[in-house]
């Protein structure tokens, strides 16, 4: 499941910036397939963080996910066209930023997290033997 559409990049960066980054067969129509794969790895990166906490892929996606994955998308469509700039760079860095600290639990995406896997306690218990020697104790 993907979670953001070819509408709503286009929507974000307009349709003459998306011909621009996704028409690679000169049509002047943005090529659906170059976008698709585009979305699918801003999508596969975003599970990869989220796995952590949530099932995945989260339905239904919230607008922040979203916003998130149209980032994503778009810089994943510069890099196709070696037109990255250092400030798609910067926005990249701050969604990964932003998905590590979802994973963490720092940031909520306003739903719950899996049963699952939500509680990251160690479930550690030891159990030795009864202490021989001490402070206050006889040898």
């Amino acid at each position: 499941m993907a979670y953001c559409t070819q509408s709503d990049v286009e929507t974000r960066i307009g349709s003459a910036d998306l011909i621009a980054l996704a028409d690679y067969d000169g049509d002047g129509v943005a090529d659906g397939n170059v976008v698709e794969a585009a979305i699918e790895d801003a999508c596969s990166l975003i599970d990869s963080y989220l796995s952590v906490r949530f099932a995945v892929p989260v339905s239904p996606v919230p607008d922040v996910l979203k916003t998130r994955a149209v980032n994503l998308t778009v810089y994943f469509l510069r890099l196709g066209r070696d037109s990255a700039t250092e400030d798609a760079r910067r926005q990249y860095e701050d969604d990964v930023a932003w998905m590590r600290e979802v994973s963490r639990g720092e940031v909520s995406l306003g739903i719950e997290p899996s049963a699952a896997e939500g509680d990251r306690t160690p479930g550690v218990l030891y159990h030795g033997q009864r202490r021989l020697f001490g402070r206050g104790e006889p040898l």
